[in-house]
């Protein structure tokens, strides 16, 4: 295999962990490991003799395979698919969608395993991921906030090279909405800035953290939504009550099947067997504190374990 180190790609950024996973789902033959040490960083392994840059580039999401993904605002003649999805929408696209190879991007949003609202007047909603937070303006679904910043990437190679050694080009953008990185602070009134690369490969990463829910109906809901909605490498949080992402770096380059197993199998709370399964270091997410009761701001940071 060909190695490609990616200081740019830190494990303890939640975004460019996920971007790192992102490669191995557009790119099956991709492998991903990390580097030891205080602050681990993505290897890429790409088959030898060739580049997992050049490979990356050759699979970059074209516009038409984002305009036909599931979760698109118009898809099939069905009912448009904005931020508020009614299940009957959810039903619609889960139903035409079934052997579609991006079928997981809806799977990956939002679930009909738990239903928002309860309203007799108002039909039910299914829920949105974690991972799925909701936009500012017009541009509130992950499908148009997706688009955007990956077509900002008008040559996959360059920036990628950029963006990978650490010297990326951050754009104007909200990006994916949870990057804790393109927040600033009180007295800052520049614009959020976000990395295209990062947010585009972010994106694929998804693939692997499916949302699902407890399953109990509207009118039966007790608790929040922590109580009841469900997403891979999601935890209970005993002290705060919350639910907390935590997320691991290994050594040996998996494939994303790999990544899938090791995610399946690795419990966080047994340390002692961390080495067993290549793992060296992990890290829990932390969220960004509203700046008060109107703000909407989203950001995931991370605390080493």
């Amino acid at each position: 295999m060909s190695s490609h180190e990616c200081p740019g790609l830190p494990a303890e950024w939640l975004n460019a962990w996920l971007a790192a996973i992102g490669t191995t789902v557009l790119v099956p033959d991709m492998r991903l490991s990390w580097t030891d040490g205080a602050s681990p960083h993505a290897i890429l392994h790409a088959p030898d003799g060739f580049s997992p840059v050049d490979l990356l580039a050759d699979a970059w999401p074209t516009q038409e395979r984002i305009a036909d993904m599931p979760i698109a605002e118009r898809w099939l003649g069905l009912k448009p698919m904005a931020r508020t999805v009614p299940l009957a929408v959810f039903q619609d696209r889960a139903r035409h969608g079934r052997s579609h190879p991006d079928i997981w991007t809806l799977s990956s949003t939002v679930t009909d395993l738990y239903l928002s609202g309860g309203n007799p007047r108002r039909p039910p909603e299914v829920e949105h991921s974690r991972l799925d937070p909701a936009g500012p303006g017009s541009v509130k679904w992950l499908h148009h906030r997706f688009g955007r910043v990956a077509e900002r990437v008008d040559d996959p190679a360059t920036w990628m090279a950029a963006s990978f050694a650490g010297r990326s080009q951050r754009v104007d953008d909200n990006g994916l909405g949870f990057d804790l990185t393109r927040v600033t602070s009180l007295a800052d009134s520049s614009t959020k800035r976000v990395d295209p690369v990062v947010e585009t490969l972010a994106f694929f990463g998804l693939r692997l953290f499916p949302v699902r829910g407890s399953g109990v109906a509207p009118r039966h809901s007790i608790g929040s939504w922590h109580s009841h909605v469900r997403q891979r490498a999601w935890c209970l949080d005993a002290d705060s009550g919350r639910r907390r992402m935590i997320w691991p770096a290994w050594s040996q380059p998996l494939r994303m099947s790999g990544v899938d197993a090791l995610l399946d199998i690795w419990d966080p709370q047994q340390r002692r067997r961390w080495r067993q399964f290549g793992i060296h270091s992990a890290w829990c997410s932390t969220e960004f504190e509203g700046r008060g009761s109107a703000d909407a701001t989203r950001g995931i940071g991370s605390q080493p374990l």
